[in-house]
């Protein structure tokens, strides 16, 4: 789109391509970035638009002409008039990558960003229907946000008027695109090649860029083998990895040539200079070189060094252009959307921006309704991750700003919430080192009743065991002393038998002894 413009459009307009209007053009070439008015105004003063004033005549300054700009719809009229713009020069505005305009309407942009995306719109819309000058204003954008027009009241009913889609290149227009650089520098391109990169191209959205790229790495090797009459052939495309891997590779190339600091500067930075809208689409984010380097938060020269890296001379993966010097209102952009869906890192980056933004944009708007009392404060898992996201990723205002700002508001949030915390952890910690406490009391207490339990216990045994002796005692006593009644029974009764048998042993003695006397008497 851009190409078509400035190789295409431009010059037919300067040779009188449009009749009516004459072959005296000025031109002014802007994007609205991240402040559109000051960017056009920046156009406006480095346009032809003053050449015809005499040298001596000052010029006015950015800022005057931006504030013209801004006072009203007609603020191109206005700039018009201050330049003395003479009845047959015409003024064309170029505005490439419309589409950057629109983030000013997301759902997190504020009310100051959507109106100076609207007073933008209608500021060209007034000024391309102005009877009194020639104000023509072209538009690039790609298609896929030809709907958002729809946010800008007037703006669809223009674009449908005198919209105009860039088609595909045939496979004969690509061949000639291939063929022709190549054969104004003198070289041969292998017919093989030409057949490969045909193949290759196969209808993807990015192939002209993806494709200029690898035909610049193909065209850099070839070159630097330096081997008289050498084609430029298909092992040198290989070599820088096709068309698939060639712009990848090479971005990794610069990356790892970096040192670790600067490599996570280069993560900021790319990841400042990317997003994706709502509609999943990536999308650029140029802005200038001061607020950029206040959002990676890192000193302007260590900044300044990886952007020299990205837009070295055959590297090209930033803007502006290497011939140009850095200055902090310089405008710091992706050279194309592409670099987004090829460099395999830069998507990994820009997708882990884009969660990260929606973690910030949800804590943004739980702290707002907290303020308001209508939501409470952050419990895990969300606190977790909201800890987590911070601590990985380093906020900054600047950066909240990308996302709707209210940084100060979010992180009192977190902080309270982190608060609260704290201190239920703590208030839980008392509780339980007090129950720890009653606990080892409680198992003091039963120590010292299980030691008296013991000690009852060895007592009782004791007394147990005394008891059973004295029993036995009294059961060994008791035997004894029946023993001992029987044996003196035994005994008296044997004594009271020997008695008797003495008794009567007696007895018969004595009636033997009469017998005897009494037969003695009978024959004395």
């Amino acid at each position: 789109k851009s190409s078509l413009v400035r190789a295409g459009l431009l010059p037919a307009l300067y040779r009188g391509g449009l009749m009516k209007a004459g072959s005296h053009w000025s031109v002014a070439i802007t994007r609205p970035g991240g402040a559109p008015m000051l960017n056009l105004a920046r156009a406006l003063r480095n346009s032809e638009l003053w050449d015809h004033l005499a040298e001596d005549t000052p010029l006015p300054e950015t800022l005057e002409i931006e504030t013209v700009l801004q006072r009203s719809g007609m603020g191109l009229r206005e700039t018009a008039q201050m330049a003395q713009m003479p009845e047959d020069e015409n003024l064309i505005i170029v505005v490439d990558q419309f589409e950057e305009l629109f983030r000013f309407h997301k759902r997190t942009s504020t009310m100051e960003d959507r109106d100076a995306a609207e007073a933008f719109v209608n500021l060209l819309l007034e000024g391309a229907r102005d009877p009194n000058y020639s104000i023509h204003v072209v538009l690039t954008m790609r298609s896929g946000f030809f709907g958002e027009c729809t946010a800008f009241a007037g703006l669809s009913e223009v674009i449908n008027r005198g919209a105009y889609l860039i088609p595909r290149l045939t496979r004969d227009q690509l061949k000639e695109a291939i063929e022709g650089p190549v054969k104004v520098s003198g070289a041969n391109i292998a017919p093989r090649l030409i057949q490969r990169l045909l193949n290759d191209a196969g209808g993807s959205p990015d192939e002209l860029p993806v494709l200029q790229h690898a035909l610049m790495r193909t065209w850099h090797r070839w070159h630097k083998r330096d081997i008289p009459h050498e084609d430029i052939d298909l092992y040198h495309y290989e070599e820088i990895g096709g068309m698939s891997e060639a712009l990848s590779r090479h971005a990794d190339e610069v990356y790892q040539s970096l040192s670790d600091d600067e490599q996570q500067v280069a993560e900021r930075l790319f990841k400042a200079l990317t997003e994706k809208n709502p509609d999943n689409r990536g999308i650029r984010r140029p802005m200038s070189l001061e607020r950029l380097t206040g959002i990676i938060a890192k000193p302007n020269p260590a900044v300044a060094r990886v952007i020299e890296a990205f837009r070295a001379p055959g590297v090209s993966f930033l803007m502006p252009a290497s011939h140009h010097s850095l200055r902090p209102d310089s405008i710091i952009d992706v050279s194309h959307e592409s670099l987004m869906r090829v460099w395999k890192r830069l998507g990994d980056w820009v997708e882990e921006e884009t969660q990260s933004s929606r973690i910030y944009q949800r804590l943004n708007e739980t702290a707002a309704l907290w303020e308001d009392k209508k939501a409470d404060l952050y419990h895990d898992p969300d606190l977790h991750i909201a800890r987590a996201w911070q601590q990985e990723t380093d906020p900054n205002p600047l950066w909240a700003e990308q996302y709707g700002g209210g940084f100060a508001r979010a992180m009192n949030f977190l902080n309270e919430s982190n608060r609260q915390k704290e201190e239920s952890e703590r208030a839980a910690e008392e509780s339980r080192q007090r129950e720890l406490a009653n606990a080892k009391a409680l198992a003091d207490e039963r120590a010292r009743s299980a030691r008296r339990s013991r000690r009852f216990s060895l007592i009782l045994a004791a007394f147990s065991v005394l008891l059973a002796f004295l029993a036995a005692a009294a059961y060994f006593a008791m035997r004894f002393a029946r023993d001992q009644a029987r044996i003196a029974r035994n005994a008296q009764r044997t004594a009271e038998e020997a008695r008797q048998a003495v008794s009567q042993t007696f007895s018969q003695s004595d009636y033997q002894f009469g017998q005897t006397a009494a037969e003695a008497g009978r024959y004395a």
